[in-house]
């Protein structure tokens, strides 16, 4: 018998694991304290996006974890 998976459980755990900071959370739409935006489309499908702009789709929680550490936050471009 299947349980109930919630992805967005799944992806707010990821974050904290990864120290990622989240500032709030509604629904499927999470808004990171650096600036970024993930959509939780479905399971193992996220999307990415700053000011209303999509940066990429990601099919792994871990490669999208290890691009937002990379590139921090979108207003450090200078």
């Amino acid at each position: 018998m299947q349980c109930n998976y919630d992805e967005t459980d799944f992806v707010l755990y990821a974050l904290a694991e990864m120290k990622i900071p989240v500032l709030n959370h509604t629904g499927k739409h999470i808004t990171l304290e650096n600036g970024y935006q993930i959509e939780v489309e479905k399971r193992d499908l996220y999307r990415l996006s700053v000011d209303g702009f999509v940066i990429s789709p990601f099919d792994d929680m871990g490669e999208l974890c290890q691009f937002i550490q990379r590139n921090g936050s979108p207003e450090d471009d200078d």
